[in-house]
């Protein structure tokens, strides 16, 4: 069941993305010029630099996936490399791709497969949220390095704050699993919500006192080493700089200068626009954010164009692709691997016999 906050979300972003895509067919229609040359300067990249922006890219994803993996063995479930590459890569693709509601899709596609290989609920729940948390500490840090090589003192202060907040959240997410008293605190809350959750969608909770506690005690036991979160930081800042990398990399490329000193902060911008999620993946705001950062440096607008194409087609369109091929191998995967059992206990045809729910 929807909503009415959700709903009307939905249709304000629906709005917005169809003002924006009326707005980017008028700025191109206006800026032909440039558009054709940037897509000369396209023709004419320095293409030993492509296959070191490919690389960079898939280190970033890695990463990600490291960084999940090794909360998710906190808890004593045991991914295979290969098996959480594919889930971040499938995951990302969703939630990049799909209007409106893509990171609600993303994280309950990341659950679900986490819960189908080997995690319980709270351990998925707990790597998910805290997997998020390190990542928005780390993207801070990343723009605090951006305004102290631009000497923005507003954009220092704004990303210090937003990584204090993230900090904070994650200590008492932390604080809140490992002492008793914290999670007693917030059992009964927890319960009445997760009731009152129940007969909004009316679907039974059972117990909602005995759901709870079995969730907290869970928590309770999960436990990660320093050596693990200096693991699991080093990894989310990783994620971060290996695409900031491709970025300057398809500066590089176009045979532009890389603006060093603004780096850092032209790349926040787009990541910031792009996380309003008023397009999919940030499509046209994003590359609005950076090419204009770009052009403020001195970059020409017909090289600042190109560059974020470049950067764009590697970082948004060729991952993003990459997920969905391997969501399209994982739905076929699991469909060919249920039907003979299913067809053994049910006796049904294979396109009626899912009793699981779809593959995917």
């Amino acid at each position: 069941m929807t909503t009415p906050v959700r709903r009307g979300r939905r249709v304000a972003q629906g709005a917005g993305a169809v003002a924006v895509m009326a707005a980017l067919a008028g700025i191109a229609i206006t800026n032909r010029g440039t558009l054709a040359a940037s897509v000369a300067t396209l023709g004419h990249l320095r293409w030993a630099w492509i296959p070191a922006v490919i690389v960079l890219e898939s280190a970033s994803m890695a990463a990600l996936a490291g960084m999940q993996r090794r909360l998710l063995a906190a808890g004593g479930a045991r991914v295979r490399v290969r098996s959480m590459l594919a889930t971040t890569f499938a995951a990302n693709a969703l939630s990049v791709s799909v209007p409106l509601a893509g990171s609600e899709l993303g994280t309950a596609f990341a659950f679900r497969r986490f819960t189908g290989q080997g995690a319980d609920a709270p351990l998925a729940v707990w790597s998910l949220v805290v997997g998020g948390m390190m990542s928005v500490a780390a993207g801070a840090l990343l723009v605090v390095g951006g305004g102290l090589a631009s000497g923005s003192i507003p954009v220092i202060a704004a990303a210090m704050a937003t990584g204090l907040l993230a900090a904070a959240a994650l200590a008492a997410v932390v604080a809140a699993a490992r002492w008793p008293r914290m999670r007693g605190a917030v059992e009964k809350p927890a319960a009445w919500m997760l009731q009152r959750g129940a007969r909004l969608l009316r679907r039974p909770a059972g117990q909602p006192d005995e759901v709870i506690r079995s969730w907290t005690g869970r928590l309770g036991s999960l436990r990660l080493p320093r050596s693990g979160w200096i693991t699991v930081a080093a990894l989310a800042l990783v994620n971060w700089l290996a695409d900031a990398a491709v970025f300057a990399l398809s500066i590089q490329a176009t045979g532009a200068a890389i603006p060093w000193h603004v780096l850092l902060l032209a790349y926040s911008s787009g990541v910031g626009a792009q996380t309003l999620n008023i397009t999919p993946g940030g499509f046209g705001v994003t590359e609005g954010a950076l090419g204009l950062t770009l052009v403020a440096a001195g970059l020409h607008a017909s090289q600042a164009l190109a560059s974020v194409l470049l950067y764009r087609l590697v970082s948004f369109w060729l991952i993003a692709s990459a997920g969905w091929l391997i969501l399209f191998w994982l739905r076929r995967h699991r469909r060919s691997a249920a039907t003979p059992a299913c067809r053994r206990r049910y006796r049904a045809p294979a396109p009626a016999c899912h009793p699981g729910g779809p593959a995917i």
